[in-house]
């Protein structure tokens, strides 16, 4: 991934760094609207950035009742961690938001999953 700014008409170009990663990652999470998840897998492809940094960002979050990362999970529909509470919160959330279902299964169904690339328009 490379940062592109622009400062008094003078076009920079640099590799992206850790925070640079970060904020993509918060600001994809941020999209994952009410009922639904996203993947590590979904959104470090999108990223170019492997999935545990997608983690490892998240992590970070330090303002999760705006930056939703409740809604990622592994690709496979488990639940993966939770910095806030731990599994058992994240699930009782995605319950709420009906993301889960009903059922005492803690693994995401196939319906719940929301791919930010088809909202970004990304072949990706």
């Amino acid at each position: 991934m490379l940062v592109v700014t622009v400062n008094h008409g003078n076009l920079k170009v640099r590799p992206a760094r850790f925070d640079d990663i970060c904020e993509a990652v918060l600001m994809l999470v941020s999209l994952i609207p009410i009922g639904k998840v996203s993947s590590y897998s979904d959104i470090g492809r999108l990223l170019g950035a492997h999935p545990r940094l997608v983690a490892q960002c998240l992590m970070r979050n330090e303002n999760p009742v705006v930056i939703p990362c409740h809604r990622v999970v592994h690709k496979n529909g488990g639940l993966g961690g939770y910095s806030f509470g731990g599994a058992m919160i994240k699930a009782k959330i995605l319950r709420i938001e009906e993301a889960l279902g009903d059922s005492d299964k803690l693994g995401v169904p196939k319906n719940a999953f929301f791919r930010l690339g088809e909202l970004l328009g990304s072949a990706r």
